[in-house]
């Protein structure tokens, strides 16, 4: 049973037409151990979590304040809902949705997730023992630390502060996992500017 003041966690699915039952799985898993815990799934066409409070769609903005105001998100692995958080400055769980078992028909989430896990800006669940354990962090009272003069008190480094502190735009997910990607790693304009010079000049660069 849920107490009075505990700790919040919302999971969302997603709006991808296919079903996520792995991650409902994962979640009834943690939840059956952890009932003391507020817990609300958006599942889309997956199946709901039992003693969660489970709704199949939320109005966009109401997921968003929800988001805002929980202590761990939790997220299926698309860029769409990651950029959402950015845009929050909220660095949730994420778990990504795997070929070969209906949950997606590509490798798109493995390959975003990894590189967004590498620049600090999601925690990247690939097991449920992964999950469990990032669950079992987030939801521990952190320590008060005071940061040193002119220190981001964030992990990850100023690269991740400088992405968080970009204008979200709303595109389609192709071009803004394109964007995202293309920003954080920071190689368009070298590579295009190394081609050049390798040429010589007058050289065209495809």
């Amino acid at each position: 049973m849920t107490t009075v003041g505990a700790p919040f966690v919302v999971v969302s699915a997603g709006t991808y037409h296919l079903p996520f039952d792995r991650l409902s799985e994962w979640m009834q898993r943690w939840h059956d151990d952890h009932p003391e815990v507020r817990l609300l799934v958006q599942h889309g066409p997956s199946r709901p979590v039992e003693g969660a409070e489970n709704v199949a769609l939320l109005p966009y903005s109401e997921l968003l304040a929800l988001c805002a105001e929980a202590d761990v998100v939790v997220l299926q692995g698309g860029a769409g809902g990651v950029m959402d958080m950015r845009s929050l400055k909220v660095i949730p769980i994420v778990v990504p949705r795997v070929p070969g078992d209906g949950e997606v028909v590509d490798d798109h989430q493995l390959v975003f997730t990894a590189e967004m896990a590498k620049l600090g800006l999601i925690r990247r669940a690939a097991t449920f023992e992964e999950l469990d354990s990032l669950l079992a962090s987030s939801l521990q009272p952190a320590p008060h630390v005071q940061p040193h003069a002119g220190e981001i008190a964030t992990p990850g480094v100023q690269r991740v502060a400088d992405l968080l502190s970009r204008p979200v735009r709303k595109l389609p997910w192709r071009y803004r996992l394109r964007r995202l990607i293309r920003s954080a790693l920071g190689i368009a304009a070298s590579r295009v500017t190394r081609t050049a010079r390798s040429r010589g000049p007058g050289a065209t660069v495809p």
